[in-house]
Order: C-alpha cells, then sequence, then structure tokens
C-alpha cells in the first residue's frame, strides 16, 4: 500500500502524464506498465524530481536503495546525475 505523501510524489513527478493515481500505484509496484511509462521510468523521474530527503522519509533507506536500481538509473538522460545517484547507492551500502 502506497501512502498519500508517495501518491504526491508520484503525481508530482509525472505532471506531464495523464495516468490516475491507482495506475501510479500499480506502476510503481510493477503490477502495472503504460505505453510510455513503466516503473523504471517512473522511479528516475521520482529520483531526480523528489528531493533526497523526501525520498528518504517517503521511503526508508531499503525503499531509496530499491530506487537505486541499475535498470532505474539507466532512465536517467545526464550522465553527471546518474553519476551522483551511484556514488549515493554506494555510500548507502549497495554495490
Amino acid at each position: 500500500m502506497i501512502s498519500e505523501d508517495l501518491k504526491q510524489a508520484l503525481r508530482q513527478s509525472v505532471w506531464d502524464y495523464d495516468v490516475t493515481d491507482a495506475d501510479l500505484a500499480d506502476i510503481f509496484e510493477g503490477r502495472k506498465r503504460t505505453f510510455s511509462l513503466n516503473r523504471e521510468k517512473l522511479c528516475a523521474r521520482l529520483l531526480v524530481s523528489v528531493h533526497w530527503y523526501r525520498l528518504l522519509d517517503l521511503l526508508g533507506r531499503p525503499g531509496v536503495m530499491a530506487l537505486l536500481d541499475d535498470e532505474v538509473l539507466r532512465q536517467i538522460r545526464h550522465r553527471d546525475v546518474r553519476d551522483r545517484f551511484v556514488y549515493a547507492r554506494r555510500l548507502l551500502g549497495g554495490s
């Protein structure tokens, strides 16, 4: 179950998509994908559009570590931004 705060963050990160809250929750949990939005793209947009400490509050360390998956990071267009998240993953204890 996704909290209301997380739903709000998801909505803000995909403001330019016409998608319902229920669909966003399903996409975030990997149960659904649309023509142009899948879990990896949604998570990448969440990473680049929501303040880092808010993400930690919303998801906790394990949840943020799950966002820092290689498949998610590949969706981030700018290499320097992607590299910062790789560095953050190392700091949090991931590889």
